[in-house]
Order: structure tokens, then C-alpha cells, then sequence
């Protein structure tokens, strides 16, 4: 080999390096900063199926910024960080919104198993009025027996001692005076109990709005989560349909709370609403005019954010036309 030959493979040698880093590609620190964001989502169980068009969007705004020009490159870098920042707030939104409409099925779930359980209740407490009304009644045949039997016995004793018989007779008729009277006295202690009770009983709070009077109705008035009035409930509704008359013009609106959904809401508003209604009417009042009407979240009078507030907005408002 001639020694220009081997000064020419020298200089090509010591070259080749230079070339060779020249070629490499220069690091790029904002384009692995993007990177490491989108394979953070890829790689979070949670996020990881959410967001796809914007994380499809946000990798083709990668790869342009990987190759894009120098003069191109301020605009690429904005685009794609941009496009990642979209596609992480679109994934965790997806996120939230799954996790909302999760809390809203188990909210609803309670509020029906909580109704399952009020109509459990009422069945069984049905259930005890039956029995004891069936207890009441083989009682009353069984005195019914016995005062046969006494019969029986006074007849054969008559029979056994006509001097007695005016007397016995006597006897029967007093007792069966006794037990009329008592009869009387039961079902008269019976009716002045129901009237006093009706007497005494509180009527529903009453303000003025517009210049009308408006009675409201609470929520206490009625079995949790149902349109079943208790008895103080009926009985303060009686009082106010005789404090009213038969002729007044009546606007029913029924309201419940921020809970719930919508439709669950409407439906026991109105379900309370007309059980009101129902109740002014059999106590005489003219059913005609008389409407009643469901509103169920709307018009709230407190913050349903605590339940104090929540317990004042569960009500039945009634408008005196």
C-alpha cells in the first residue's frame, strides 16, 4: 500500500465519526415530556379505555412534531401539547361521568329498596290489625255463647220452678238492658273519641303568599318515601276541611327534595298531592274545586344540602284560591 493511500484512509476514518453524529437525531425533551404523558394514560387502569379519539388525535400530533421542520416545529409543538392536554381531560372526564352515573343507580337503588321495606312494614302492621280484628270477633262469639248458655239455664231453670220464672225473666231482660246500654256507651265513648281526636288535632302551618293563604303539609305527614298520610296527618286535614267549608277553591302542589331521580320524584309529588286531595274530599269538600299536582324538585324553600333543608322542602302546599 503507498503511503498517499494510506494517508487518504487516515483521513476517511477520522471523519467518519463526525459524520456519524452529525446524522444522529438530537434529542428532544418536550417531545418525551409529551410522550411520557400519553403512556402514563395508557398504562392507568382506570383511563386506560377512555378518551380514545382525542389520544388518537394527541398521537398523530406526536408523530408530526417528530417530524416536523425547524420553522414548523413552534406550531407542532403547540398542536400536540395541546392534544395531549385534551385527550388527558377528556379521559378523566369520561371518568367522572361514569362515576356520577354509577353514585346516581345506587342512589336510586336505596331509594327503592327503601320503599320495598316501608310496603314490607305497612303489610305486616295490616297483617296484626287483621288478627286482632279476628281475636275481637271470636271474643265476641264467645260471649255470644256463653250468654246463650245462661240462657239455656235460665230457661230450664223455669221450667224446673214456675215461682221463679217472673224473676228470671226479670234478670234476662235487665241483662240484656245492661248489655244494650253497654253496646251504647261503647259505640257513644267510640264516636266522641274520634271527634275529639279531630277537635284536637294541629292544623297544618299557615303563611300568606300573594295575598292567599297556604297551608303546608310536611313530609312528616306521610310514611317515608310513600303517599300513605298517617293518622295525625288525616286528622289535621279533617280539622282544616272544617275550618275551610265545603265550598272553598283549593290548589294542591306536591314537592320533594333534590334527591332521587327526576321521574321518581315527579311520581311520588303527585301521589302525595292527590292523597291530600282525597282526604279534604271525604271529609266533604267539593272535589270539583279542588286540583291537586306534582312539581317534585322545583321551588325549593331551603338548601337541600343539609337534611334540614331537605326535610322543609319534602311538603304539600295548599293555595286557598
Amino acid at each position: 500500500m503507498t503511503r498517499s493511500i494510506r494517508c487518504l484512509l487516515i483521513l476517511v476514518l477520522s471523519v467518519l465519526p463526525i459524520a456519524m453524529l452529525c446524522a444522529a437525531p438530537k434529542p428532544d425533551p418536550d417531545l418525551d415530556r409529551l410522550q411520557a404523558r400519553i403512556a402514563a394514560l395508557d398504562s392507568d387502569p382506570a383511563l386506560a379505555d377512555l378518551g380514545g379519539l382525542e389520544r388518537l388525535k394527541a398521537r398523530q400530533a406526536l408523530a408530526f412534531l417528530q417530524t416536523a421542520r425547524s420553522r414548523d416545529r413552534d406550531q407542532a409543538l403547540y398542536l400536540a401539547q395541546h392534544r395531549v392536554d385534551a385527550a388527558d381531560a377528556a379521559a378523566h372526564a369520561e371518568l367522572l361521568q361514569q362515576q356520577s352515573a354509577q353514585l346516581d343507580r345506587e342512589r336510586d337503588q336505596i331509594m327503592i329498596d327503601a320503599s320495598r321495606i316501608a310496603a314490607e312494614q305497612a303489610r305486616r302492621e295490616a297483617e296484626i290489625l287483621r288478627l286482632q280484628k279476628l281475636a275481637s270477633e271470636e271474643e265476641s262469639q264467645r260471649l255470644a255463647a256463653q250468654a246463650e248458655a245462661e240462657r239455656v239455664a235460665s230457661a230450664q231453670a223455669i221450667s224446673n220452678a214456675q215461682a221463679a220464672s217472673a224473676q228470671a225473666r226479670k234478670l234476662a231482660d235487665a241483662r240484656g238492658r245492661e248489655a244494650q246500654l253497654a253496646r251504647k256507651e261503647a259505640e257513644l265513648a267510640s264516636a266522641v273519641a274520634a271527634d275529639s281526636m279531630t277537635d284536637t288535632a294541629a292544623l297544618p302551618p299557615m303563611h300568606r303568599d300573594r295575598g292567599r293563604n297556604v297551608y303546608t303539609v310536611s313530609g312528616s305527614a306521610f310514611a317515608s318515601g310513600r303517599a300513605t298520610l298517617t293518622g295525625a296527618g288525616i286528622a289535621s286535614l279533617n280539622r282544616l276541611a272544617g275550618v275551610l267549608g265545603k265550598s272553598a277553591s283549593l290548589q294542591i302542589a306536591g314537592f320533594t327534595d333534590s334527591q332521587g331521580s327526576d321521574a321518581a320524584n315527579q311520581s311520588l309529588s303527585r301521589q302525595r298531592a292527590d292523597a291530600v286531595r282525597r282526604v279534604l274530599v271525604d271529609a266533604g269538600m267539593d272535589g270539583g274545586r279542588i286540583t291537586a299536582v306534582g312539581r317534585g324538585k322545583a321551588d325549593p324553600v331551603a338548601n337541600n344540602a343539609s337534611a334540614e333543608g331537605r326535610a322543609r322542602n319534602r311538603r304539600v302546599e295548599i293555595v286557598v284560591q
